[in-house]
This record gives C-alpha cells, sequence and structure tokens, in this order.
C-alpha cells in the first residue's frame, strides 16, 4: 500500500509539471531592436518649373510726353502696331500736357496695376528718374524712348542719338552760312523744356559742332514741348529782335506743326533776305510740306518716332520672356542703346522725303 501511494504522488508531481509548463507560459524573450536601415539623404525637390506667362496676359505700357502731340502719333502707331505684332497688350497713356509731375502719377498707377513694362519719353530725366526707379523695384521693365532717364536703372533707351543729330544740324548750319558775308552769324535758338535729356543734349551737339567758326548763339526761347507757345516766343524775338537774328536752330519741330499762316513774323523775316538767313530745324512731318513749298527752311533732320514706338514695345517683350534685346552698348551709357535711323531734308529732297499726310 504505502508503495502504491508513493507511486501515485510521483505521477501527480509528473501531471503539475508537465502543466506548468503547458502552452502560453512561456514568458516571451525579450524583442531585439531591429538592425537601423542607414538612412538615404533626402534629394532636394526640384522647384515646379513656373507656368510661362501667356502672351494675352503681357502688358506694356508707353508713356509719351503729351496726349495729342503729333510727334508721338507716328510712335503710338508703332507700339500698337508692335503689340498686334506679338500678341500682348499695348496701352498708350499719355498726360493731358507735358509734365513730369502727371507722368510720375501715371506710373504710380502703373505700379499699383502691375502691368509688365513702361515705356517713357521723359518730361525731364531728373524729374522722373525716383518714378521710374520704384517701377524697376516693384518686377516693371522699363525702357525710355525719345527723351531719356539714364539715372533710371531703366533697361534701354530707344531712340534717336539726340546729341549726334543736334551735331548734324550744326554742321548744316556752319555749311549753309560759310558764304554769308558776315564775320559773325547770330543764331537764336529754340528750346522745349528746359532741362530735358533730350534737347539739352541736341543743343549740346549743335555747340560743338558751330565751335571755332564765326557761328554763336544769342538766344534760346523755351516753348515747353507746346506748339502754340513755340509759335508765340519765335513771333516775339523774331519781331523784337529779327535785323539782328541771321539764322534760327529749332530743337525740335514745334512750330511746323502749323501751317506757314501762323508764323508771318518768320516767314517776313526769311523773306527779306532769303539768301543770307537760315533756318535748321530738328523734326520733320507731313505739315512740313507746306514750309518747304514756300522756301522756309534749308534743312530738316528728321527722327523715326514709328520705330521708337515699335521697337520699345519688341524689345520689352524680349527682355520679359527672357530673349536678347537690340541694342548696343555704349562707353558710359548705362543700359542699352537702341538706335532709330534719321533722314535729312532739304529743298531738294523734301518732296519724296516727306511723307504723305
Amino acid at each position: 500500500m504505502r508503495k502504491f501511494m508513493t507511486i501515485m504522488i510521483a505521477v501527480a508531481l509528473i501531471i503539475a509539471i508537465i502543466g506548468c509548463s503547458g502552452p502560453g507560459t512561456e514568458t516571451p524573450a525579450p524583442e531585439q531592436p531591429e538592425a537601423e536601415t542607414p538612412s538615404t539623404p533626402e534629394e532636394p525637390s526640384e522647384p515646379e518649373a513656373e507656368e510661362p506667362v501667356a502672351k494675352e496676359d503681357i502688358t506694356i505700357a508707353v508713356i509719351p510726353q503729351q496726349l495729342g502731340n503729333v510727334v508721338f502719333l507716328p510712335a503710338k502707331e508703332g507700339a500698337e502696331k508692335a503689340g498686334q505684332d506679338l500678341g500682348i497688350n499695348v496701352e498708350w497713356v499719355a498726360p493731358v500736357r507735358a509734365d513730369a509731375t502727371l507722368q510720375v502719377e501715371i506710373i504710380d498707377g502703373l505700379i499699383e496695376r502691375k502691368v509688365d513694362g513702361i515705356a517713357i519719353s521723359c518730361a525731364h530725366p531728373d524729374a522722373l528718374k525716383d518714378a521710374l526707379a520704384r517701377a524697376v523695384d516693384a518686377g516693371i521693365a522699363v525702357s525710355t524712348f525719345d527723351a531719356d532717364s539714364p539715372e533710371s536703372g531703366r533697361i534701354f533707351y530707344c531712340g534717336t542719338d539726340n546729341y549726334e543729330a543736334g551735331f548734324a544740324c550744326g554742321e548744316h548750319m556752319v555749311e549753309l552760312v560759310k558764304d554769308v558775308d558776315k564775320d559773325v552769324i547770330n543764331v537764336a535758338q529754340l528750346e522745349g523744356i528746359p532741362g530735358a535729356f533730350d534737347i539739352t543734349a541736341r543743343m549740346d551737339g549743335f555747340a560743338d559742332a558751330v565751335e571755332g567758326s564765326k557761328i554763336r548763339v544769342t538766344d534760346t526761347v523755351p516753348c515747353d514741348d507746346d506748339v502754340d507757345k513755340s509759335v508765340i516766343v519765335i513771333e516775339d524775338l523774331t519781331r523784337a529782335k529779327g535785323d539782328e537774328i541771321d539764322a534760327w536752330f529749332m530743337a525740335g519741330g514745334w512750330p511746323y506743326v502749323v501751317g506757314p499762316d501762323a508764323l508771318p513774323e518768320l516767314r517776313k523775316w526769311r523773306e527779306a533776305d532769303p539768301a543770307n538767313r537760315k533756318v535748321v530745324t530738328l523734326d520733320v512731318f507731313p505739315s512740313s510740306m507746306a514750309h518747304f513749298d514756300l522756301g522756309l527752311i534749308d534743312v530738316a533732320v528728321g527722327q523715326n518716332f514709328y520705330d521708337m514706338g515699335y521697337l520699345s514695345v519688341e524689345n520689352l517683350y524680349k527682355h520679359i520672356i527672357g530673349e536678347k534685346l537690340d541694342g548696343e552698348e555704349k562707353e558710359g551709357f548705362p543700359g542699352l542703346f537702341i538706335t532709330t535711323d534719321g533722314q535729312v531734308v532739304t529743298p531738294e529732297n523734301y518732296k519724296t522725303e516727306i511723307p504723305e499726310e
């Protein structure tokens, strides 16, 4: 009996041991950390390419010096034709009179509107430079035509080399008066807005061309780029000092926008001694024909305003889309210089050189 009990106890112990080691009782081994995979540095993501600006969304504003000034009508035609050819928007935004303050107001409005480009004929270089610099800082492509503002930060100037045009006028004047039997030739000079870059350059060129000759400039009268005022100041000076004046140099063609009948004193002065009294002017208009018909102009140096308008818009567009611009660099001249062709009109060729109305 005792032997049997011993056997039963042993069996019970074995069963208990087996039961204690059954499923679900194992202590899980501590998890081993997974080996770290060396991280690959993230490659910088490429910036998304900017969508090219659609042509129809590009707007270039062209600002002449004055609304209705016939000098700028061909420039308007050229600018608008360039806009049509390129498929972009071109706006002609003109002040009612030649006034730098009015142009500044226009520029500030265009900055507010965030136009893409501005081409401007500056009424005065210093008065416009800060406003144009603001436009440049705002990301607007800025250029000048006809009358420059070199210190404004503009990209290029498009137009006549005004110094060279004035110099050419001076050379023609020297040639015209070389046989006049006088020791001194007194020249009266018409300017536009005093201090305007283009007019000052023309008068400087004229002065350098006649230096050392018997020509001297005795009177300079401003007309503020106003046709009516140009007629008044010319008539007044000719009436007062006609006998002392041997020649006229018009640094701009304002008085020839009107017909000869508007200048009776100048016409009488000229016709009193046509062989010895001379007139040289900048600019050629269809209305110049009547003055040449009467022999009232000896030489007119014309400018190509159509190309000024067209090339200004075309090259601003090129700049906006990142294409190479026309033009050249000149020593001491900031930005590019896009020169437009001119013409020399005389009594011998005026009938073929002057455009029809």
